[in-house]
């Protein structure tokens, strides 16, 4: 919501101000934006591979996702799955591998439920946490990348515009005629600010924000896991998960699923 919200609010904004200055045929030039538009697009394309550049819509989308679960229901996780495996055994986690939706999870309780030793499930674990996050910054570099393009195309454009008009100048320019160039030129400028700042940044620092969330729950899913194979109790086990987070967004899951529990075992 917090994205659309953006977009709209960015919008709009941009829009009423452009009416109020005169509506939008005075800021339409198409050499320009093709400047601009042009001149980013292929400094993408020879900034980065070719599949990278049109895998960029399918990285745009993540920004409209839903958000990631939150650390707290990874928490009350694996304070339920510590509690089934203690009051169960390890083996019993084989059916939680089946239903969770996290490959994270799936992965580590695989390796625990394998008898794999302690150490070696955490430098896969922390592996694989390495390179998700590698391949996340990888989405969020070209979006930077273009904010950083962008802008200085809008200047090579507003050059442009600016070498054009003073070429053009004679006894005959009149001022009417100077400033309509040197608006025109301007222009360039504009679409490139617009583009960086409306589009590319903001997209970047979305992608960003994500991918800290994720790298967090990550964290979170492997010192559980690693706790779990271990047999520590639950109680300890959300005791040392929720210091991961800030003291004001801290729950208390293990009552919670404990009287659950007993209440599933009577019925």
């Amino acid at each position: 919501m917090s994205t659309i919200l953006g977009i709209i609010t960015g919008v709009s904004l941009l829009f009423i101000a452009i009416f109020q200055q005169g509506g939008f045929k005075i800021f339409l030039s198409y050499p320009s934006f093709m400047i601009t538009f042009g001149g980013t697009l292929a400094a993408l394309f020879i900034s980065f591979p070719l599949p990278r550049v049109f895998n960029v819509m399918g990285i745009l989308m993540q920004i409209f996702r839903r958000d990631i679960q939150p650390p707290s229901w990874v928490i009350a996780l694996m304070v339920r799955l510590a509690m089934k495996a203690r009051q169960r055994s390890l083996l019993s986690l084989e059916e939680d591998i089946k239903t969770s939706g996290n490959r994270f999870v799936r992965l580590g309780l695989e390796m625990v439920i394998d008898g794999h030793p302690t150490d070696f499930i955490r430098d896969v674990l922390e592996t694989e946490l390495d390179f998700v996050q590698v391949r996340h910054r990888g989405g969020e570099h070209i979006f930077r990348t273009g904010g950083k393009f962008a802008p200085a195309f809008g200047l090579i454009g507003t050059l442009i515009g600016l070498v054009a008009m003073l070429r053009s100048m004679g006894g005959s320019a009149s001022a009417e005629n100077l400033g309509s160039g040197m608006a025109l030129a301007l222009l360039t400028t504009f679409y490139g600010a617009m583009m960086a700042n409306l589009f590319f940044m903001p997209v970047a620092e979305k992608l960003r924000s994500r991918t800290d969330d994720e790298m967090l729950r990550n964290r979170i899913i492997i010192e559980g896991i690693i706790m779990i194979q271990a047999g520590i109790n639950p109680r300890i086990i959300e005791r040392k998960l929720n210091s991961f987070l800030p003291p004001d967004i801290r729950v208390a899951h293990y009552q919670t699923i404990l009287r659950s529990t007993r209440r599933m075992s009577e019925l």
